[in-house]
């Protein structure tokens, strides 16, 4: 007997950011475990309990191909930050779904794969802007001769998120290499090499890239979604249609 497989619906976009944001303790957030930054990496078995959102992710993996990623990692500037509270879990169901499209009976595959091919042109555009604004910022640094200049941030982050797809992989690689970015640029402006303006334009570039990859994803998974219904929808009218015979 065939199978289906309908595409999960999209998941709403959240619309109340600063509540998310709100945190049941410092050791966690509502949608990601975050870990102290002097603990050791948790073993399995004495990771830390999932918070609502991020166990999520966890069953939808385990409904579906029965396992998920843990990785453990540090943000460092607060704009990255607050993409990947908000966003992460979003933009993961949305990239999961996508990819889980290619189960369903009678689906045109060539579709899904332009979706997904425009997604990684995307994610590779953002990750060719963040290296061009990255090596403008080490050469400003180099100019005075002082390269190896640190920087400390008061309130970096551990976390440890759930990746349920190879996409979410990319998209969360995406991010560090933003926090990276934007960490260089603080450093750059602390040294006095970048302008206050400068600084605010280039974190505004960086922000909209993000969200500029997030917003496509939405866009591609509605698109394909729409597709899956109207597989769904045909399929049902059949068998109507052989019931009544």
């Amino acid at each position: 007997m065939d199978t289906h497989h309908p595409l999960p619906t999209i998941p709403p976009e959240p619309t109340g950011g600063a509540r998310w944001r709100l945190r049941a303790s410092s050791a966690e957030s509502r949608e990601h475990v975050e870990l102290p930054l002097d603990d050791p990496p948790h073993d399995l078995a004495d990771a830390p309990q999932r918070p609502l959102r991020d166990a999520e992710l966890w069953l939808l993996a385990r409904r579906t191909q029965g396992a998920a990623l843990r990785v453990d990692f540090e943000l460092r500037t607060s704009l990255v930050r607050q993409v990947f509270r908000r966003d992460f879990v979003y933009v993961s169901r949305l990239l999961h779904a996508l990819e889980a499209s290619r189960r369903v009976q009678g689906f045109d595959r060539s579709s899904l794969d332009d979706a997904l091919a425009t997604l990684q042109r995307c994610e590779e555009d953002v990750h060719e802007l963040l290296d061009r604004i990255q090596a403008d910022l080490a050469a400003r640094v180099a100019a005075p001769a002082r390269p190896d200049t640190q920087i400390a941030f008061a309130h970096p982050a551990r976390f440890q998120a759930t990746v349920v797809c190879a996409f979410a992989r990319r998209h969360l690689a995406l991010l560090m290499h933003a926090d990276d970015v934007l960490a260089d640029l603080e450093r750059a402006w602390l040294m006095g090499v970048v302008e206050p303006a400068t600084r605010t334009a280039l974190a505004g570039e960086c922000r909209r890239a993000l969200h500029g990859y997030k917003d496509l994803a939405c866009d591609r998974r509605a698109a394909i979604g729409a597709e899956v219904r109207r597989l769904n929808a045909q399929r049902r009218q059949e068998a109507r249609r052989l019931r009544d015979r």
